[in-house]
């Protein structure tokens, strides 16, 4: 008996201390939302006894509830105070239930992890659930009731679906250029008539995860044709014809440094002849160059312009084929043979597209290989004025310089090679 008498006297004592508590908790958010509503509603004392038994504040003292007032407030009328006429203690309600419905939505906008109750669910009593993470699933046992699975991209009731970014990034540009020259057979000065096509097409699939892994690769085909004045056995002869794959593949080491693995393939689609000669002196397969390399990719920028050098010393491998056995011994190979290998020093500057006063653009690439006994050198320049989103002029210029194929050397201008043309036509990128 006198035990028992002693268990009441502490439960009724603990019953006032936590009444006591929620009494200071209650007054403290009272306090707080009314300094949001009702500095100017009120001149008495706000906390009559008949706003503090408002159930308004129930809210506050619950684990968060996915509402569906409060989502549809959201979504219709947004949270402006709600009107009424007075001072009247409903209204004041209205307007603290209006603050309060802003804190929740703000936490199910921020915190949507938090949430895992709907009104549903408190409305068929449905126990909290439990808070410990899980793996797969969270799952709400129901007193008497089968488990409930709730996926991962649920929270409160509401799907969230979150996306992987993507790191890669495609590109392209494709021109189609046309020059047109006539002159008549009485023209006092003389001259040649000419025609002449270019289509160039670029294709660019490059992945960077903004971090240290870039990869790069790049696609450039060029073919072009012209009439030649006096050559009596073709109509047209192709004067540009390449096939190239460029890839890159980087590996962050520091701030603008990359450790890089570098890959190139290079050669041409049709025959080209010589003037009134069926013998064809290149084509597809002849010559086919390619070239692996392992070196450090320097990157730096200024402001609107970029550029990339790359140098691979002693690590480049470099390898040289030739289908026809009448074109080897032009190609620097031996009669007997159709390839070439050699491991040397490698050399890359290129700049991306930079773009001056809005409407030139200018792009290059400087390449240099040796292995001591030979040397290979190739600058490409290309500059293009835009007219506008579809019309630009061109001019492409390109010069060599190659001592390992004998058959190409010229009495002029010994192993040293020029081509440049301007063009006018359609353009476009994406």
């Amino acid at each position: 008996m006198k035990k028992s008498i002693f268990l009441i006297c502490v439960l009724c004592i603990s019953s006032f201390a936590m009444a006591q508590s929620n009494s200071s908790a209650l007054d403290y958010f009272k306090a707080k939302i009314d300094s949001l509503v009702a500095d100017t509603l009120y001149t008495g004392n706000v906390y009559d006894e008949e706003m503090s038994a408002s159930p308004v504040y129930a809210r506050l003292f619950t684990p968060p509830v996915l509402y569906n007032s409060v989502i549809n407030k959201a979504f219709c009328s947004g949270f402006d105070v709600v009107p009424g006429s007075g001072e009247s203690t409903l209204f004041t309600d209205e307007k603290r239930s209006s603050v309060i419905d802003a804190m929740l939505m703000n936490v199910y906008r921020e915190y949507p992890s938090k949430v895992f109750v709907t009104e549903e669910d408190l409305r068929n009593e449905t126990p909290v659930p439990s808070l410990e993470k899980v793996d797969e699933v969270v799952k709400i046992e129901l007193l008497n009731s089968p488990v409930i699975n709730v996926p991962d991209n649920v929270a409160g009731g509401l799907k969230t679906t979150v996306k992987k970014p993507s790191y890669w990034r495609t590109s392209g540009s494709f021109d189609l250029k046309f020059t047109q020259n006539y002159v008549s057979r009485n023209w006092s000065q003389g001259g040649d008539n000419s025609r002449m096509m270019l289509a160039i097409l670029v294709l660019n699939l490059n992945y960077d995860d903004k971090d240290k892994i870039t990869f790069t690769n790049k696609f450039d085909a060029q073919l072009g044709f012209s009439t030649v004045e006096g050559d009596t056995l073709h109509n047209f002869k192709t004067n540009n014809d390449k096939l190239r794959l460029e890839s890159t593949f980087g590996y962050k080491l520091v701030n603008k440094l990359d450790l890089t693995v570098k890959s190139k393939l290079e050669t041409q689609s049709l025959p080209n002849y010589p003037t009134n000669s069926y013998d064809f002196v290149s084509k597809f397969m002849a010559p086919f160059d390619a070239t692996f390399s392992v070196g450090l990719n320097y990157k730096p920028t200024w402001k609107n312009f970029s550029l990339t050098v790359f140098l691979a010393p002693l690590s480049a491998y470099n390898y040289r084929f030739v289908r026809y056995d009448h074109l080897v011994s032009r190609y620097g190979i031996r009669e007997t043979r159709h390839h070439r290998e050699d491991f040397g020093t490698q050399l890359v500057v290129e700049v991306p597209t930079a773009t001056f006063f809005n409407i030139l653009q200018w792009w290059s690439r400087a390449e240099f290989y040796t292995n001591y006994a030979r040397s290979f050198f190739s600058w490409e320049n290309r500059f293009d004025i835009k007219l506008n989103r579809y019309f630009s002029v061109s001019m492409l210029v390109n010069t060599r310089f190659d001592d390992s194929s004998p058959g190409l050397k010229d009495e002029k201008y010994g192993y040293f090679q020029l081509k440049e043309y301007m063009t006018l036509g359609f353009s476009y990128s994406w």
